[in-house]
């Protein structure tokens, strides 16, 4: 009865539905022990790993992609302008995201507008999951301790990650928090209860969401520090400070930021000498002490690289831009990315390679790490008027990632600069960058934006060769920095309001 109750469960959450917030209609009842919930928990409120890969030149798909378009709104990756061949339709499902359109689901000619809610309603969809276990905690039996620590495990993490995902779905559809316009700023809609309820769903604002992120993360910390972790690809402790952490960061709470970010390092201070890694690929495994949390899987891999396929094919590479964040003598130049060659008109190409292949045992975008917690320390402590120990911290992260290592002597706004430069290049591919462009244009003592260009190519369908290149821009403080809301939300939840995200057209285009 268990396993049936947990398999319905769980197709209920991953099947269509009209509303993004339609609540559970299971038979409750059917929930007998702390270790259903236990169970329905993993298989329901976490993201499963997934990746792409290819053997024997076939392709295979584990799983499905979650948020991958983070990767491909920032300045990390560029498209492959030489040839579509091998991209299996890449180019058509990110086009809208890579080009910063008002509605990212249009297709390539501009003629039809295709699906757009899908990780929206997921996200919604595993926040109604740890609605649903939150509700039903004090209605099963506990009959030990063993029992009683489980309970407070599985709540700790409940909270854990209804905190993580309304925290991304607030960076993806609102505007940046700023302090004194957080009150004001819509946000996303807010619903915390597992039942039905007869009303139309307005937008809570920033500030709302926030305050409810902090307040799952203290109870998330509260229930954790009474347990044991389980395994990294479960919530622990250590995971619940470094995501408070990062909302104190993106919130602009420098002593906050610094409370926990330490908190984080006072368990788990590891970081990885580069100068002793012997290996080629994938330094940061499930096994690497680095390592806190990870969920979800990595997709972006067969993207921008591939075991069994020929150097022109890969769909992105790697940007100019991210490889120029790079000096020669730092090790992350050749383990983080790495030369793959040349393409069809033998212009020199780089890949990614911190997520390789079929192997990887890590998300690439809900990977918690140690290094972060150096980085939220050093920029809070930067602002919080204490130079000196931010630059220690960057100084620490840098043994680890040098040949030879550079002296920081930088302040005021040239040691906020070196900071981001850090951030830029050890947390890249890991979906970090988008979120930290956005918050950097609203920095109330160093505020910083640029102009990110995306050329986008067209290819004909009869022999994959380049037919029509565009160029698309993304402004300083653009307002596409904030997602529109999903046309289908929209349609359904017409009481929402939305973001002005301007309509995109090329600032270049040329013809071949």
């Amino acid at each position: 009865m268990k396993k049936i109750f947990i398999i319905s469960c769980i197709l209920f959450v991953l099947s269509s539905c009209d509303s993004f917030l339609k609540e559970y209609s299971q038979d409750l009842a059917r929930v007998e022990t702390i270790g259903d919930l236990d169970e329905l928990l993993l298989g329901s409120a976490y993201y499963p790993i997934g990746y792409k890969y290819i053997a024997s030149y076939t392709l295979y798909t584990v799983g499905e992609p979650y948020n991958q378009y983070v990767h491909f709104m920032s300045d990390e990756l560029k498209q492959n302008e030489e040839t579509s061949y091998g991209s299996n339709g890449i180019f058509e499902t990110v086009f809208g995201y890579y080009t910063w359109q008002r509605q990212v689901g249009i297709n390539l000619k501009g003629t039809s507008v295709g699906t757009e809610n899908t990780d929206w309603k997921k996200t919604y969809n595993y926040i109604n999951a740890t609605n649903m276990i939150l509700s039903e905690l004090d209605e099963v039996t506990i009959h030990d301790d063993e029992e009683e620590s489980t309970k407070m495990r599985v709540e700790g993490e409940c909270h854990f990650l209804r905190a993580l995902y309304y925290f991304t779905l607030v960076n993806l559809y609102a505007d940046p928090y700023v302090p004194s316009k957080a009150a004001s700023t819509p946000g996303v809609p807010l619903k915390l209860t597992s039942y039905v309820e007869d009303k139309e769903y307005q937008n809570n604002s920033v500030a709302e969401i926030y305050e409810q992120v902090l307040k799952d993360l203290n109870r998330a910390i509260e229930c954790l520090s009474q347990t044991t972790r389980k395994s990294i690809y479960r919530a622990d402790i250590t995971a619940a400070y470094l995501l408070t952490a990062r909302v104190y960061l993106y919130m602009q709470d420098y002593p906050n930021a610094r409370k926990y970010a330490q908190l984080v390092l006072d368990r788990n201070d590891n970081l990885t000498d580069l100068n002793l890694f012997a290996g080629t690929d994938n330094v940061f495994t499930s096994e690497n002490p680095e390592v806190i949390f990870s969920m979800g899987g990595h997709f972006l891999s067969y993207n921008i690289y591939g075991d069994d396929r020929y150097d022109e094919e890969y769909p992105f590479y790697v940007s100019d831009d991210l490889i120029a964040a790079f000096e020669e003598n730092d090790l992350r130049k050749s383990l983080y990315i790495s030369e793959g060659g040349y393409g069809y008109y033998y212009k020199k190409i780089y890949w990614g390679r911190k997520h390789y292949g079929s192997s990887c045992s890590v998300s690439d975008n809900f990977l918690f790490r140690t290094s972060e917690a150096y980085l939220i320390l050093a920029e809070a402590c930067a602002f919080d008027n204490e130079e000196g120990l931010a630059r220690q911290y960057i100084e620490q992260l840098q043994a680890k990632r040098f040949a030879t290592v550079p002296a920081v002597t930088q302040s005021g706004n040239a040691l906020i600069d070196l900071i981001r430069e850090e951030r830029q290049r050890e947390l890249c591919l890991e979906g970090h960058r988008w979120f930290d462009l956005r918050r950097y244009t609203v920095c109330e003592k160093y505020p910083w934006s640029k102009t990110i260009r995306h050329l986008y190519t067209d290819f004909s369908s009869q022999d994959w060769s380049p037919e029509r290149t565009r160029v698309f821009e993304l402004e300083p403080n653009d307002k596409a920095y904030t997602l529109a809301f999903p046309k289908e939300v929209l349609d359904f939840q017409n009481t929402l309001n939305t973001n002005n995200r301007p309509e995109r057209l090329p600032v270049e285009e040329s013809n071949y």
